[in-house]
């Protein structure tokens, strides 16, 4: 191979070749990006590039290097063929019939080697502007580069000093669920689907309470810097969006996440409160360990630690880490040893079968439906379902406050393509055994970082104000930000370059 580099490509061509491959790896990219997210915006992709994104999913990992990567050297060799059949120097006479057509104009030929690099320069170009588009780096960098006080104007600090909690502390157990969208409910319900795949979290969320943003089954609107499990944990645990600065780190990776804000587990924490996150993956994914240790010393069980313990076979790996069915078993276990230890506690929990693409079919999956994704969110919603009747079951019940929130909303391309694109698609949410009644149940427009100072008025936490962060308690009569500015008004100040976010919440210096 290399005799023959050296026998026939020149300086030039070899860096035509160079940068024909990366042109090829741009756009290869873009095209698994686009069929395999529903939506993808650069924010999210530059927040992976800073955070650590050590406990990946390899099946996800190794399909995008085996469609970008490898194909991308194949498409370049052929590339690469094509021009060498339309550019070597011979007589037209000595050519095959095929090779004959593709020289017959010696002009031509001439012309392509000489401008190759110019050609392949332009190849790369468009490949660029394709990508950019798609992944909307052109849009975020436009609004990036305005500035804006509206995070300063409207960001309330969560103080102490600014809560009332009762003297009887009640717990609680917030459950996020991966990609959990109200759209998965058919249309009697609220939702857009022709079979409804989650009869029991509809169910649930028509006997407890909804915040709905219409009059059925309804949710959050997901804003940008929301919109990935991470960055969707924060809003709905410290009521801000992750915004990706382009001159910070503090997303995780150097052990420091968002060091500026106040989240739900430092102020429960203050209270006394016992916290144990569970994931039934590597909680180090995307800055999650660092975020939730740095704000409320959660203990944390994942993967790792399970396997650490004992408590999970050492060569033990189904999806992300292990199925949800391990998941609410082990739930259950660390429940349970809360409740004994007689101090209020917050139980936080994470599930990932419900994670794009197509999600994880578990031996509790059935097939009801002839699509894989949706017979795991139909079995995600059935384990819920029981999760939550074992609760109710518990002598600690009476005393806790469940919340059962999707994280943002999926990902799964191939799954969301029917959907008619003018659909209000919302976060689901759903709050059971809260301490308050709220004014105003349905018809309210909100985000997913309002559910912050929510879930402490749902344990009865009296909030001065009735905000928090950028958060709105959705139990009073106080606008959201959402309701007083508009969706997207308030999406567009939100991307925005904010200094008051920089330096008070991630600490950026100048």
């Amino acid at each position: 191979m290399r005799i023959i580099i050296k026998r026939y490509l020149t300086t030039k061509e070899k860096t035509a070749t160079v940068l024909l491959l990366f042109a090829n790896v741009v756009l290869l990219l873009t095209l698994w990006l686009d069929h395999t997210y529903d939506q993808i915006s650069f924010d999210q992709l530059l927040f992976q590039m800073k955070s650590t994104s050590k406990g990946v999913n390899p099946d996800l990992l190794n399909n995008a290097v085996l469609y970008v990567g490898l194909f991308s050297m194949i498409i370049t060799i052929i590339e690469g063929w094509i021009y060498h059949l339309i550019t070597e120097k011979q007589s037209i006479r000595n050519c095959s019939l095929f090779r004959r057509r593709l020289c017959s104009d010696s002009h031509v030929s001439l012309l392509i080697r000489k401008h190759v690099l110019s050609i392949v320069s332009v190849v790369l170009a468009v490949s660029l502007l394709i990508c950019g588009t798609n992944t909307r780096v052109f849009a975020f960098m436009k609004v990036d580069a305005m500035k804006s006080e509206f995070i300063r104007h409207n960001y309330v600090k969560p103080d102490q000093a600014l809560l009332s909690f009762p003297e009887q502390k009640r717990n609680l157990i917030y459950i996020f669920l991966e990609s959990m969208e109200s759209t998965y409910a058919d249309s009697s319900s609220g939702g857009t689907i022709t079979d409804c795949v989650i009869p029991e979290l509809v169910s649930l969320a028509e006997h407890n309470l909804n915040f709905s943003h219409n009059t059925g089954l309804g949710g959050a609107l997901s804003y940008p810097g929301t919109t990935w499990t991470a960055a969707a944990m924060v809003a709905q645990t410290a009521g801000v969006p992750v915004k990706v600065s382009l001159g910070a780190d503090a997303y995780g990776a150097a052990g420091s996440f968002l060091p500026g804000v106040v989240s739900i587990g430092q102020i429960l924490k203050e209270q006394g409160y016992t916290q144990v996150l569970l994931l039934g993956s590597d909680a180090e994914f995307h800055g999650r360990e660092a975020y939730f240790t740095e704000h409320g010393d959660y203990e944390i069980i994942d993967t790792c630690s399970l396997k650490e313990a004992g408590r999970l076979p050492e060569d033990y790996e189904a999806w992300w880490g292990f199925e949800d069915e391990k998941l609410f078993s082990y739930a259950r276990e660390e429940l349970t040893r809360l409740a004994e230890a007689g101090e209020p506690f917050n139980f936080t929990m994470l599930t990932a079968d419900t994670h794009f693409p197509d999600g994880c079919q578990c031996s509790l999956c059935r097939n009801d439906f002839a699509n894989q994704y949706a017979n795991v969110l139909a079995c995600s919603s059935r384990q819920v379902a029981g999760f939550i009747s074992w609760i109710q079951e518990q002598p600690f019940y009476d005393n806790t406050t469940v919340v059962i929130s999707g994280d943002h909303l999926t990902m799964d391309a191939g799954f969301m393509e029917e959907i008619n694109p003018q659909f209000t698609r919302t976060v689901y949410n759903c709050f059971i055994n809260a301490a308050e009644t709220p004014a105003r149940e349905k018809n309210r427009r909100f985000g997913t970082f309002d559910l912050f100072p929510t879930t402490l008025a749902a344990l009865g936490v009296r909030i001065d104000g009735d905000r928090l962060a950028l958060g709105t308690n959705l139990f009073s009569d106080q606008e959201t930000l959402t309701e007083r500015f508009g969706y997207d008004y308030l999406s567009e100040e939100l991307q925005k370059q904010s200094e008051f976010y920089d330096s008070e919440l991630l600490r950026v210096k100048d």
